[in-house]
């Protein structure tokens, strides 16, 4: 749906939204519990996992939230709590579809804030976003909200059609009851061991010979791929890999051998199980990463992180359980 935008007027973001800092929850504060958490990710809608409720520091719903750091804008439906650096952006007109508009106009300009540059409450006040109009050149906001209703609407009726026309070979679902789950700690299920810890400004990435995972959240973890060196040997396919720094437990199934720069630790599973089943565990461990706010690190921490798993009759970890369950969900048969 093409948009033409000739008429738009610019305006200063601080002029058509109210923008406030959140009530920041420190580190030391978050506990596991049913309140959506807002970081400064640019990853997930900016949560980074759901914590207990702090009297005080619950902000609104309806809102676009920008972390200084991840730089990307998110609207916020519901009722969240927020780490250091977040801001919002409020007005009168809000509503999802609107929030929806304006964040792609907003993420538009993520490109400006390189490493190191954040985007803080005073900058984002300052930046110009092309909008709509009206009769009286304010910003056309009933026309925002049609627009994106109008590409929804679309969506769903795609989806209709799509149903009938994708078939994977697997497609029925567990119930995943957790009530009889057992917890485990990270280095009794697995080896846990650095990674060769190089750097990728000393590599050779014209010789595209092998995988350079580094502490990115992104593309599976892998940052480029560089000439294998003669007296360093790449680690082994099917190494679950962690980040301890950088993205904090940004963690990834490796299907092919692999170089690993600072700060990025591999987990050698103890018992022989597929990459289904440690998909599976992936997904729990990942959902830790909130615990670990900028400037945490999880080199120390990480042998001691615990997830609960699914268990057997002998009260160990059920792994055929796990690798059955990703099998069964859409397009898990691809994998």
């Amino acid at each position: 749906m093409k948009i033409d935008i000739s008429s738009w007027k610019d305006f200063y973001v601080g002029d058509v939204f109210e923008c406030s800092t959140t009530k920041a929850v420190k580190a030391e504060e978050i506990v596991d519990g049913d309140v959506i958490y807002i970081s400064r990710s640019a990853l997930d809608n900016g949560c980074s996992g759901i914590i207990t409720d702090i009297p005080g520091k619950k902000e609104n719903g309806n809102c676009i939230t920008i972390g200084a750091e991840g730089k990307v804008a998110f609207y916020q439906d519901e009722p969240f709590l927020a780490g250091v650096k977040v801001y919002t952006l409020r007005n009168e007109h809000l509503n999802q579809n609107i929030g929806m508009f304006i964040c792609t106009l907003l993420n538009a300009s993520v490109f400006k804030y390189s490493y190191g540059r954040a985007r803080i409450l005073e900058k984002i006040k300052e930046e110009i976003i092309p909008l709509p109009v009206d009769n009286n050149g304010n910003p056309d906001w009933k026309y925002m909200d049609e627009f994106v209703e109008k590409i929804q609407t679309r969506e769903r009726e795609s989806e209709k059609s799509l149903k009938n026309s994708i078939d994977t070979s697997n497609n029925n679902q567990h119930e995943l009851n957790t009530q009889n789950w057992k917890p485990f700690i990270l280095s009794e299920l697995f080896t846990i061991k650095y990674g060769v810890n190089l750097e990728l400004s000393n590599c050779n990435e014209d010789i595209k010979d092998v995988n350079f995972v580094a502490r990115t959240a992104e593309n599976n973890g892998v940052s480029s791929r560089v000439e294998i060196i003669n007296d360093i040997k790449p680690q082994k396919a099917g190494l679950i890999s962690v980040a301890g720094g950088g993205s904090v437990l940004s963690t990834f199934y490796q299907d092919e051998p692999f170089y690993s720069g600072r700060d990025l630790y591999t987990l050698d599973s103890k018992e022989d199980i597929d990459k289904y089943a440690k998909l599976f565990i992936i997904t729990l461990i990942k959902m830790e990463k909130y615990k670990y706010s900028y400037g945490r690190q999880a080199n120390k921490t990480l042998p001691f992180i615990e997830i609960k798993l699914p268990v057997d009759s002998n009260g160990k970890p059920d792994y055929q359980f796990m690798s059955n369950y990703i099998k069964s969900l859409p397009y898990g048969d691809r994998i």
